[in-house]
């Protein structure tokens, strides 16, 4: 049976976002797990996440040091280690300006991949394992099943 809403995952839909995560973390070994996101709504046709970033395992992964405010000020202050851009988190050189296309930033390109890598495997997962929605405004009776997308709120620093 398809899950109606993403309020209510189920054990094996919860099985699903783990797996997800976890594959997700073979292929970036900074991310370490997930929570589910309480700052947004969530919609019917996504469900949110905040994915943990291990600081020293990033600063490794894209070869900058991380960012001494995050060293110092943040890691004393649990509710301030929730960051949306996880570009944020490093010190990049300041040899290049990217305040006219922030799309080329080092940074800002693992974020879309992270996304786009996330999207990709939970897609691939077995039918069970996801989450659906019923849309509520279709003109087809009975109304069609649409896949829920997993999305990536935020990043959690450890």
């Amino acid at each position: 049976m398809k899950e109606e809403t993403p309020k209510d995952i189920t054990p094996i839909k919860r099985k699903g976002i783990e797996a997800s995560v976890k594959a997700l973390s073979k292929v970036y070994p900074f991310i370490t797990g997930y929570q589910d996101d309480i700052t947004v709504n969530q919609y019917q046709s996504a469900h949110y996440i905040d994915l943990i970033i291990d600081l020293e395992k990033l600063s490794e992964y894209m070869g900058v040091p991380v960012n001494p405010y995050w060293k110092t000020y943040v890691k004393d202050n649990p509710k301030d280690q929730m960051i949306y851009a996880i570009w944020s988190y490093l010190k990049f050189p300041d040899e290049v300006d990217y305040t006219k296309d922030i799309s080329t930033h080092p940074g800002y390109m693992l974020g879309e991949e992270i996304k786009s890598t996330l999207n990709t495997m939970y897609d691939y997962l077995p039918e069970e394992y996801k989450l659906y929605y019923t849309s509520s405004t279709s003109f087809i009776n009975p109304p069609p099943d649409y896949q829920v997308s997993l999305k990536v709120n935020g990043y959690i620093m450890t």
